[in-house]
């Protein structure tokens, strides 16, 4: 049997959680959902080596993602390593270079994201291309 990758998904719009996971799956990856930073922090820190990947939204309410970012590398033996990519409408200079001084390693705008651009991200950042 194959060992898929998983790959967690944090996004808050319900609607866009579902499709992402959609579209991922159908990708051929396992995947975890969380519809809020918190949860995203509980599903990550019960299984921290089970993860390769995590896709975040910024603008969340509760926990944004740049806290859940902030939170994640900041206890790598508790959350892992697993690289995030950023999905969000924000647009600023100064969100974008925040995410990447918290070790993002991509960021994608949701708004002109199509969804074989996401898929084809997925892969680059894990190595499945």
């Amino acid at each position: 049997m194959e060992n898929k990758k998983t790959v967690l998904i944090i996004e808050d719009e319900k609607a866009l959680l579902d499709s992402y996971v959609e579209v991922v799956q159908s990708a051929g990856y396992n995947v975890v959902s969380a519809i809020d930073g918190y949860k995203g922090l509980e599903v990550l820190k019960k299984s921290p080596d089970v993860i390769s990947l995590i896709l975040l939204d910024l603008m969340m309410p509760g926990l944004d993602g740049l806290e859940v970012l902030r939170t994640i590398k900041a206890d790598k033996e508790g959350y892992g390593d697993a690289p995030v990519i950023i999905l969000t409408n924000m647009t600023s200079d100064k969100v974008i270079k925040e995410a990447f001084d918290f070790g993002a390693v991509s960021y994608l705008i949701k708004s002109e994201l199509e969804y074989t651009d996401l898929v084809n991200e997925v892969k680059k950042v894990l190595g499945d291309k």
